[in-house]
């Protein structure tokens, strides 16, 4: 008899881990995008994802691309049907209409899982080309300073964007503005050495000395005066995003189900030892 208990005990611990390998495949892949208001008289959406700094999943606007429509103005997108993304690794994101609007750069991971991107009217120039905008996208909810619009200089000289990408520090953008930006911040921002130079140590949060310290080391000459900065006193720089595994939760889910699926188990032993031992 207490055999069979026990046989029944192993066959509710075989049904935790089909659970458990249930839940694993059920990951929902698809996220979200509400069309901007003022995006009218299109056809398709479509989502186009790539490694930061490596391949696309897809083609450009092509099949695999094209997203669902949930509701008007609310599209969806399941990442799989262009390929798997590999958790703790940075993707960027853009979402656009066949009429030739687009989205701006966004970053995600796979913690962006079952989110939603959304505009706030904030509008960026192209970084490539200044004649050109795209609208900023934001994730509903993530940490704008990890999961944002990516932060880069523009070719006028101009800082966009919330978050650094992946390996980019605020010291590294600050001095390759230096060295490829600022001749065409001077030329096009209309404000001088002194005031280019603040407003890019603040948004950077670098300090006076740190940012004194990078154009000594830039060897750029550029007519910035410490004592007449408006930079931060002490450094509180923006913080690159690092590519950490981010947990969704679901792993948590996972562990409960079998969790709570092996205590069962053990309380149908420990109740039926009692009943015949009795």
């Amino acid at each position: 008899m207490f055999k069979k208990i026990l046989c029944l005990a192993l066959a509710l611990v075989c049904m935790a881990s089909v659970a458990v390998i249930g839940a694993s495949a059920a990951e929902d892949t698809t996220i979200y995008f509400e069309v901007p208001a003022d995006w009218n008289n299109y056809n398709s959406v479509y989502c186009h994802i790539w490694e930061y700094g490596g391949d696309s999943l897809a083609a450009w606007q092509s099949k695999k691309e094209k997203c669902t429509q949930v509701e008007d103005k609310l599209y969806s997108y399941d990442v799989s049907k262009a390929g798997t993304l590999t958790d703790g690794t940075y993707y960027g994101v853009i979402f656009s209409v066949d009429i030739g609007l687009q989205t701006y750069d966004t970053l995600m991971t796979t913690a962006c899982y079952g989110d939603t991107l959304y505009a706030d009217g904030t509008i960026y120039e192209n970084p490539q080309d200044s004649s050109k905008t795209a609208v900023a996208a934001f994730w509903k909810g993530q940490d704008k300073s990890a999961y944002g619009p990516v932060m880069q200089v523009t070719s006028i000289g101009n800082l966009i964007g919330t978050c650094l990408p992946p390996g980019v520090t605020a010291e590294k953008l600050f001095t390759d503005f230096l060295a490829d930006w600022l001749d065409d911040a001077r030329t096009y921002s209309g404000k001088d050495d002194q005031a280019i130079i603040d407003d890019m140590s603040t948004a950077l949060g670098l300090s006076q000395d740190t940012t004194e310290k990078l154009i000594k080391d830039a060897g750029v000459e550029v007519k910035w005066e410490k004592a007449k900065s408006e930079a931060p006193k002490e450094d509180k720089p923006v913080t690159p995003s690092t590519g950490a595994a981010v947990s969704s939760g679901q792993e948590t889910t996972i562990v409960v189900i079998a969790i709570a699926m092996m205590i069962a188990a053990a309380g149908v032993v420990f109740f039926a030892r009692k009943k015949v031992t009795e």
